[in-house]
């Protein structure tokens, strides 16, 4: 089959792209892949199979030139990565045969602060002929929520596990993600006041880039941290940031399933997260392998951080206990999914 994924940016270094690159390769084994990018020139952050076409869409009529690739390539299925992309990828299909899935990236609730994000969801959902999400809890609130929806399908993000060997003597945090408000990195300088006051010898790497750093920075500095919370900017080889570090941290406000976690828990890493509506439950069991704290509790979520630094055996016990729940995520599994709804939707 020829799949065509429409993005936003590739060249950007966020969960999204990297999920849009690792879904592509894979599925580029069986398939005809391109990726259209209606920003950026059409080059990928993240490594790309040779087979797969990423090209920059024209900045006028971007739609029309959408429309004109599908029809020209007899493209079989357009995945609009995220809701957002729905607004062009929709219209661009219809009348013609290419079949369009939605592949919703966060969950039903964000509407990353715009009124009109709700109308585009539900534009989305009824007139796609599938939305993907996240999770079971996010297929129901699609379900419940929306009047005439179309099919809704649950497939995780998959990750692969590595071969690890915990490093029990790591003094080191890790968080990373775009820097930008719904993400929360601004609460861990707070955060960070209360742990570092106790364990000064500690760091905590924050690795990505955003429009939020210079406040970041600000804030930091602000509380004299700055040679305890270190700014990596974006990394390629995040493999080698994970294998250092003794524990992971995610102060979101909204998620779908965060990669970030997944990446960390393959790496065996403890996690300490907030527990918000979607995501973290569905990977982390609170007590076993991480801790779940309360949304925006800053003062719990530090102090469940000094605990797991405080006792270096119930790290370790913590990073035994990663590989609970893994099956779920697993590539092949995932990959299957993806190929049973392609055939569900050509019949």
């Amino acid at each position: 089959m020829r799949l065509v994924f429409l993005e936003g940016d590739m060249s950007r270094s966020g969960g999204t792209e990297r999920m849009t690159a690792i879904l592509a390769n894979a599925l580029s084994k069986k398939h005809e892949v391109s990726i259209l990018n209606l920003h950026g020139d059409g080059n990928s952050f993240f490594s790309l199979e040779s087979s797969v076409k990423c090209l920059p869409l024209p900045k006028k009529h971007p739609r029309k030139a959408i429309r004109g690739f599908l029809r020209k390539n007899c493209v079989d299925f357009s995945i609009n990565v995220d809701t957002g992309m729905a607004l062009f990828g929709i219209p661009a299909c219809m009348g013609i045969k290419t079949k369009v899935i939605t592949w919703e990236h966060s969950n039903f609730y964000n509407n990353w602060g715009s009124k009109w994000f709700p109308y585009i969801r539900r534009f989305a959902a009824r007139l796609s002929d599938a939305v993907v999400v996240l999770t079971e809890r996010d297929k129901q609130n699609y379900e419940g929520n929306i009047v005439r929806c179309c099919q809704v399908i649950t497939i995780g993000n998959p990750v692969e596990s590595h071969k690890v060997n915990y490093s029990i003597e790591s003094k080191t945090i890790l968080s990373a993600g775009h820097l930008s408000p719904i993400k929360r990195f601004n609460l861990i300088p707070e955060i960070g006041r209360i742990v570092f006051e106790r364990y000064p010898d500690w760091r905590w790497y924050i690795c990505g880039e955003g429009p939020e750093r210079q406040l970041l920075e600000k804030k930091i500095s602000q509380f004299g941290l700055e040679r305890n919370i270190i700014f990596t900017g974006s990394v390629k080889d995040m493999e080698k940031i994970y294998r250092s570090a003794s524990m992971y941290v995610m102060t979101s406000e909204m998620e779908g399933l965060p990669m970030v976690l997944l990446e960390a828990k393959s790496h065996r890493l403890p996690i300490v997260s907030f527990d918000i509506m979607t995501g973290p439950s569905e990977i982390v069991r609170d007590g076993v392998n991480g801790y779940l704290v309360e949304s925006g509790d800053i003062t719990a979520m530090a102090d469940r951080i000094c605990k797991l630094i405080e006792q270096p055996l119930l790290r370790k016990q913590f990073s035994d206990a990663t590989a609970l729940d893994m099956d779920k995520f697993e590539k092949g599994e995932i990959i299957a999914k993806w190929e049973n709804l392609f055939l569900e939707l050509k019949k």
